[in-house]
């Protein structure tokens, strides 16, 4: 959902659920009728002081009212519509799966790695974990730490704000899913 939009839906949530007129609030928050109504509806982008002059009123965060948790769960993408990121001089794919979502706050990627190819990503952000699944083939995945050898189906959640690396160091090629967390 557009965020003015969400921040119109979120004020007059919270007023209603407090049971307070439009007239009330708006002369508790020193705005107008017509400009709270605007933010209401999702006519207006309210400023920064307003919205912490209407999150005043109701007594509640700030960031409350910039809330947007609208999250539709279907989605679809297609391979095809998924330029792959080619590393390691070409011995492994990293394929975008799904992108970021703010509600879920993750993401997936496809991560194939042929005969001998090394997939070694910086460190993602503070508390983000990485849940790794096996697709296909053996990986050597080094995480925190340990070595740990990932057979097909096999899967491995790890923090990913460390340095971690997989390593195809078997004859066939080893496709992977990769699901970013990030934790609040």
């Amino acid at each position: 959902m557009e965020l003015t939009r969400a921040v119109g839906e979120n004020i007059k949530r919270i007023r209603k659920s407090k049971k307070r007129s439009m007239e009330r609030l708006a002369a508790e928050a020193g705005v107008s009728r017509s400009m709270l109504g605007q933010i209401e509806r999702g006519e207006a982008n309210p400023s920064v002081a307003i919205l912490g002059k209407l999150a005043g009123a109701l007594k509640v965060p700030a960031e409350v009212l910039l809330e947007n948790d609208d999250f539709e769960p279907l989605l679809l993408l297609r391979e095809l519509d998924n330029k792959p990121a080619r590393l390691d001089g070409g011995k492994a794919l990293l394929r975008p799966s799904l992108p970021y979502d703010d509600v879920l706050r993750q993401e997936t990627f496809f991560l194939d790695l042929y005969i001998s190819a090394r997939y070694e990503p910086e460190p993602m952000v503070p508390g983000c974990v990485c849940l790794a699944t096996s697709i296909s083939g053996t990986v050597l995945l080094h995480a925190e730490g340990q070595d740990f050898q990932l057979l097909e189906r096999d899967a491995l959640r790890f923090a990913a704000d460390q340095p971690f690396w997989l390593e195809n160091q078997f004859n066939t090629t080893a496709r992977l899913l990769l699901t970013y967390r990030y934790l609040k």
